[in-house]
């Protein structure tokens, strides 16, 4: 795109009350221009990372989908919700019913799991870090996505929204490979790597109760109050940004990475944003994730990464000795002999956080060394 704008959609929305999510819905896809196909089949891929109640701001809201969905089935198409969970909840009742989406169902809703078809390999000459990615058949198919995203701060990636939201197209192993580097570049690279693969047709945002703090699991529940739509991720994620209080949301690794590979606007003045105010959107005092390498310059942060740094550390208390961070591992740094309590080897830990964000009790926390609580402690959320 070059002269022509890309075109974000915001409404207002206060609650899940359904009405009010509906006018809000079908206004943020009207600003946003939304042309939705007729008579066909449409994947919504949702965020189902975790069996949580909608409430805990872990994954897309019921209401959101449902009225999705309505606004879907009115152009005469069915809908199937589906998304990967993450790495060890393979119970697939349990993770429908405890998000809602299950009660979703219906003559026209499918409501599912994403892999049920099976996956595919995918080489591509533009990818920067992966060599091969597997992911699911249902996705790479279907004619019609619609991304619906979750607005979380993430440990890792410090925003989970459009563009994070289709990791979760990738099998477990491809996923276990993206988190395997101490890099967090790399990670960004490696989800821009399988987001190019096939880009959904259009997006919203779920920002009606989005997660502030250490997410994407474990951070809190933040009323920010908005609903986003828009053909392009990337433009997307730049108002979802916004919401968080980013001034610049490029500092974002993934957001730069996404950028700099032309998936959209590089800058804010080529997206026209519809129904609401730059201004009127950030939520004031919000609380981003601790990732700290942006406090440093960029040709300082492969240095500070060895310095400043996040990791997991165990809270006893609440360890209900089940082994699955060891399980989630990617480079098998965590061993839980059983009855026994997990053990980290900090020499091969990579910091990815992966036990921290599918532990089930949250006991396997995020710690910060010296200087991340000091380099913490001097940070203040730009507004």
């Amino acid at each position: 795109m070059s002269a022509e704008k890309y075109l974000v959609g915001a409404a207002r929305c206060e609650s899940y009350d359904p009405r009010e999510v509906e006018l809000a819905l079908s206004l943020a896809l009207r600003k946003a221009g939304a042309r939705l196909p007729e008579g066909g089949e449409v994947l919504i891929k949702t965020n189902m990372l975790a069996p949580s109640a909608p409430d805990k701001a872990v994954t897309t809201h019921p209401e959101i989908l449902r009225a999705i969905s309505r606004e879907t089935i009115k152009k005469g198409n069915s809908v199937h919700i589906a998304d990967n969970p993450g790495y060890i909840f393979s119970d697939k009742n349990n993770l429908l019913n405890a998000t809602g989406v299950g009660a979703l169902a219906s003559d026209s809703i499918k409501t599912g799991i994403l892999s049920d078809l099976g996956v595919r390999g995918i080489r591509r000459d533009s990818f920067r870090v992966l060599e091969e990615a597997r992911i699911s058949s249902r996705y790479l198919d279907a004619a019609f996505v619609i991304n619906a995203a979750k607005l979380k701060t993430h440990v890792e990636t410090e925003v989970s929204c459009c563009i994070k939201n289709i990791f979760g197209t990738a099998d477990t192993a491809t996923r276990k490979k993206c988190h395997s580097s101490r890099s967090q570049s790399v990670l960004a690279e490696a989800i821009t790597d399988l987001f190019i693969i096939r880009p959904p047709e259009f997006n919203v945002v779920d920002a009606v109760l989005a997660m502030e703090g250490d997410g994407p699991s474990y951070g809190k529940p933040r009323k920010t109050g908005w609903i986003l739509a828009g053909a392009n991720a990337l433009a997307v994620d730049w108002a979802a940004s916004t919401i968080m209080c980013y001034g610049n949301p490029l500092k974002i690794p993934l957001m730069k990475a996404a950028a700099s590979r032309g998936i959209g606007p590089k800058d804010k003045s080529q997206i026209e944003l519809a129904g609401a105010a730059w201004e009127d959107l950030p939520s004031v005092g919000f609380k981003k994730s601790t990732s700290l390498l942006r406090l440093f310059p960029t040709f300082l942060r492969g240095w500070a990464h060895s310095f400043v740094t996040l990791r997991p550390e165990l809270k006893t208390e609440e360890c209900i000795r089940c082994g699955i961070c060891g399980r989630v591992c990617p480079v098998d740094a965590i061993k839980c002999p059983p009855g026994e309590y997990p053990a980290i080897n900090r020499p091969s830990c990579v910091k990815c956080l992966c036990c921290h964000e599918m532990c089930p009790t949250g006991a396997m926390a995020v710690g910060r060394n010296l200087l991340a609580s000091l380099a913490g402690r001097q940070h203040r959320p730009s507004r």
